[in-house]
């Protein structure tokens, strides 16, 4: 990037900041150059809490409490779930055009299918 005209601009009074703020520019591209930086691999993908909270609704084919549910989809996937990830995937499969569960009452669902 060159300051072609920036430094006869007549309204930019003080120069200094200019040329500061170009030989930073040019310190970082050869910091850059002489180290570039490697691609970082994608993070893993977030835990299918949703996929295993449906299956465990549709296993057991009666509404079931939030608590029961949670306790249900650890035991399925044989690691611990943290109990605001099952209730935020029963209130999201609650909701939309085809909803995955049905809200029977407070803390309580069941599958929609």
């Amino acid at each position: 990037m060159e300051l072609n005209g920036a430094f006869s601009n007549p309204f930019v009074r003080d120069k200094s900041l200019l040329t500061r703020l170009y030989g930073l520019h040019r310190r970082l591209l050869e910091v850059a150059a002489e180290h570039p930086r490697q691609a970082r691999s994608a993070p893993p993908k977030a835990s299918p809490v949703l996929e295993t909270v449906t299956l465990v609704l549709e296993l057991a084919g009666l509404p079931m409490r939030a608590r029961d549910v949670h306790a249900a989809a650890e035991q399925l996937r044989g690691a611990t779930l943290h109990s605001s990830s099952v209730k935020a995937a029963l209130a999201a499969g609650a909701w939309g055009d085809r909803p995955r569960f049905r809200r029977i009452s407070r803390g309580v669902y069941e599958s929609a299918r």
